[in-house]
């Protein structure tokens, strides 16, 4: 084991009894209060909502800061806008933020309306709207029960702990293989602040070379591009903007309804030899040819789960593919990455393309997600966009 793997993970053993806290007394600190309102109708509150229920918290609504959420239900509970608490509820209600926030940016994915004015900006918002109580979600971490199991949705703050600890092995072999020094300090630190909450401060690129690194990926104009997780087209427009408005094929998978349209109508005003070489499919990338019920959010995060209401088609990159070459693979698709890589196996052994897969969704992608990639044969690197909140694994 490597030392500082095994120093995390040993005073981790030393210190969880102070760290834990039980079930029983998260109930008794939340009695305090007149009710929960989850700030966030998203990925990440519907995760949170579902840990809540399974431990019998009820939370009192959703509130979201925005418009068009407002009226809607969303998994059962109403979705408000945040003026209309303190007059519904009191003030004397907690409302945990249930947005993916390192305390200074967000993810780039969410309604610039949230990102207005910073992590910050949305705390000011809800005191002005009279809620005094305004925590984030992670607030809650120390109650590892709460999170133990399935963690349907996007939660980095607050990782099934047990799971990680079954999985030492994993993680131990993860580290002694991958590439660079820069990857070793940041899976290190990742995990540090998975099991403590804390930590070192991890290395952070800008959002900009998200997927495309200056020092790992070099993008040629010939590249033959499979985007997983398309949204309305920006991962392409990053793309060409690096390669000078040239790619020698783009093949896009969003299986989200209202997604697929935008990314229709970009790709439509792309110059004719351009959209010649785009292929785009409404399906989500999976590991078979399938059904698959979707959570559809209609915007960034949708997601595969169970209670999803939307019935979307589903396929696999070989069959997509079937036998064209892919010199690069990116993936950000909300926890079904493993599904979509077993989905590309014959891809990957016949090409060998570069893989920029995103390993933050679920628990276990921190370490299954580069033991795939290990196993083919790649070397793996990781970087981090979003301190311990967004990083994305890099098999070369």
């Amino acid at each position: 084991m490597s030392s500082v793997i095994r120093q995390i993970f040993s005073r981790f053993e030393r210190e969880r009894p102070q760290l834990e806290q039980t079930v029983d007394e998260l109930n008794q600190a939340l009695a305090r209060y007149d009710g929960i309102v989850l700030y966030g109708a998203g990925s990440s509150g519907i995760a949170l909502l579902l840990a809540l229920q399974r431990a019998g918290i009820q939370p009192l609504c959703f509130a979201d800061g925005a418009p068009g959420k407002w009226g809607t239900v969303c998994m059962g509970l109403d979705v408000l806008p945040p003026q209309e608490l303190t007059p519904r509820f009191g003030s004397n209600i907690l409302v945990l933020v249930c947005i993916n926030t390192d305390g200074q940016a967000y993810c780039r994915s969410f309604d610039e309306a949230l990102r207005q004015g910073g992590h910050s900006g949305v705390h000011q918002r809800l005191h002005d709207c009279g809620c005094a109580n305004v925590v984030d979600y992670i607030a809650l971490r120390r109650c590892f029960a709460l999170f133990h199991g399935d963690n349907t949705g996007n939660l980095p703050s607050c990782p099934d702990v047990d799971c990680i600890l079954e999985h030492q092995e994993n993680i131990v072999r993860i580290d002694e293989h991958l590439a660079d020094e820069q990857s070793k300090e940041i899976f290190a630190n990742i995990l540090m602040f998975r099991l403590f909450g804390e930590g070192p401060e991890i290395p952070t690129l800008p959002q900009e070379e998200k997927y495309f690194p200056s020092d790992l990926v070099s993008l040629s104009p010939e590249e033959a591009f499979v985007d997983c997780g398309a949204f309305d087209g920006q991962t392409l427009r990053d793309m060409l903007a690096q390669t000078g408005g040239r790619i020698g094929a783009y093949y896009a998978f969003e299986p989200d309804p209202a997604n697929y349209e935008r990314l229709e109508q970009f790709a439509a005003q792309l110059p004719e030899e351009l959209r010649a070489k785009v292929t785009l499919s409404r399906c989500g990338a999976w590991s078979e040819e399938t059904s698959i019920p979707l959570y559809a959010l209609h915007g960034p995060g949708s997601f595969a789960a169970a209670y999803g209401g939307t019935q979307v088609q589903a396929t696999t990159i070989d069959q997509l593919l079937d036998g064209r070459q892919a010199t690069a693979i990116k993936m950000n698709i909300e926890g079904s990455e493993l599904a979509a890589l077993r989905g590309a196996e014959g891809t990957i052994r016949c090409w060998h393309p570069k893989l920029m897969i995103a390993g933050y969704h679920k628990t276990w992608d921190f370490w299954e997600v580069p033991e795939l990639m290990l196993r083919a044969g790649y070397s793996v690197y990781l970087r981090s966009y979003m301190h311990h909140l967004s990083f994305v694994f890099y098999g070369l």
